[in-house]
């Protein structure tokens, strides 16, 4: 079985939302935002401003997000099921597809979505809570 870590970066767990990164060697490592478990769009985690937009977004709402540094509790290893260009990651509700130099993303039944500014950053493991890049 092939598994990804999975890190809630910044998570409210009481709404199920925040900012997770997800580190697969064949993907690398990016950021989504997550609404009741559900993928909404990419973050740019190399761009602060970006994390600041979606903390004060929440913050207005009354909800705070909360800086994942648990090992064990805000990081977990999930399942994926790689085929074709397509990464099943059903543990989280997500897929994501390689297009040609292009990465898309969706819920497990929901319609793709493009990355938007998709940055690429090389895998690493997720072994320190306090500065992934």
């Amino acid at each position: 079985m092939q598994t990804a870590y999975f890190h809630r970066a910044y998570w409210n767990y009481e709404n199920n939302l925040g900012i997770a990164k997800i580190h697969y060697p064949a993907l690398g490592i990016f950021a989504l935002l997550f609404e009741n478990g559900t993928p909404i769009t990419n973050v740019n985690f190399l761009d602060k401003q970006e994390f600041s937009y979606y903390w004060q977004k929440y913050q207005k709402q009354g909800i705070t997000l909360h800086l994942g540094m648990r090992v064990g509790i805000d990081t977990e290893l999930t399942k994926v099921i790689e085929k074709e260009n397509v990464f099943k990651f059903p543990d989280i509700n997500l897929e994501i597809k390689l297009d040609n130099n292009t990465r898309h993303f969706r819920s497990l039944d929901g319609e793709w979505t493009e990355f938007e500014d998709d940055v690429f950053v090389e895998y690493q493991p997720c072994d320190s809570l306090i500065d992934v890049k």
